[in-house]
């Protein structure tokens, strides 16, 4: 009875919290796309000279460090690990 009387109460409450919880996980699939892409992105442009700037190298660390807490799947994992042993060149020498 209990039970029914604060469902009657706070229905209004209880469903807009569980549309919130829906919009908040989008929220996270969407960055973490974004994320991946920035990173993919990167890799795509430094896989085959196997070089890559310190200011992409930056980049890629911080996208890689946000997704990792949003809790991003494996294969980042993988392309990290060959990242990590690429050159770094300074792009004004390469100009």
């Amino acid at each position: 009875m209990i039970l029914l009387k604060f469902l009657k109460d706070y229905w209004t409450q209880i469903v807009f919290f569980i549309a919130m919880l829906g919009i908040v996980k989008a929220f996270i699939d969407a960055t973490k796309c974004s994320l991946r892409n920035d990173m993919l992105e990167i890799w795509d442009k430094c896989k085959y000279t196997k070089t890559i700037t310190k200011y992409q190298l930056e980049s890629f660390m911080t996208s890689r460090d946000l997704y990792y807490k949003f809790k991003g799947d494996g294969f980042i994992h993988t392309i990290d690990e060959q990242i990590q042993h690429f050159e770094i060149k300074d792009w004004k020498k390469d100009r």
